[in-house]
C-alpha cells in the first residue's frame, strides 16, 4: 500500500523478478548455515568430556557439566555463528534437522543410563567414556545430516 492508500501492483515480470531475489537469497543463507568443519567434531567432544569426567572421578563431575554441557556448546554456537554470519538454532531450525536430531538426542539418556550402569553397577571403570566416545561419533553423523538438511530446506525455491 502506498503513503497515499492506494495500492501498487506489480506486472508479471516484477512479480518473477523479486521472486528470483529471495530464491537468490535462499541459496545464499542455506549455504552459509552449514557449520564449520569444526562445529560438529567440538559438540561431540564436549559431550565427550561430559561423559568422560564421570570416568575419570567424581571431582571431575562438576567440570564434566560445566564444561561440556553449558561452556562448550555455548562457545562452539558463539563461534559458529560469528564465523557462517548466520545465527540459527541449527539443530531445530527445520522440520527436518529437528527430526535428525531429535532421533540423535534419544540415543544421549540411553547412553547415560548404559554407561553409569556399567561404570558404577558393574564397576567397569571407563564405561562412561566409552559411551562418550560413542555419543560423540552419533553428534558428528548426526551433524552432518543436519547441514545437509538445512542446506536442502532453507535454499529451496520460494
Amino acid at each position: 500500500m502506498e503513503s497515499d492508500g492506494s495500492v501498487h501492483r506489480i506486472g508479471p515480470q516484477e512479480a518473477r523478478r523479486a521472486l528470483a531475489e529471495i530464491t537468490d537469497g535462499r541459496a545464499v543463507v542455506a549455504g552459509q548455515a552449514v557449520a564449520p568443519w569444526w562445529y560438529h567434531p567440538g559438540m561431540g567432544a564436549s559431550l565427550l568430556w561430559a561423559f568422560a569426567a564421570v570416568s575419570v572421578g567424581w571431582a571431575w563431575i562438576p567440570y564434566g557439566v560445566i564444561i561440556g554441557l553449558l561452556l562448550g556448546p555455548l562457545l562452539l554456537n558463539f563461534a559458529a555463528n560469528h564465523a557462517t554470519g548466520v545465527s540459527l538454532d541449527r539443530y531445530h531450525a527445520t522440520p527436518a534437522a529437528r527430526r535428525i536430531s531429535v532421533r540423535a538426542g534419544m540415543a544421549l539418556p540411553v547412553l547415560i543410563v548404559l554407561g553409569l550402569a556399567l561404570e558404577w553397577g558393574a564397576d567397569l571403570r571407563g564405561s562412561m567414556a566409552a559411551c562418550g566416545v560413542v555419543m560423540l561419533v552419533i553428534t558428528i553423523v548426526a551433524g552432518r545430516r543436519i547441514d545437509a538438511a538445512l542446506v536442502h530446506e532453507l535454499g529451496r525455491p520460494a
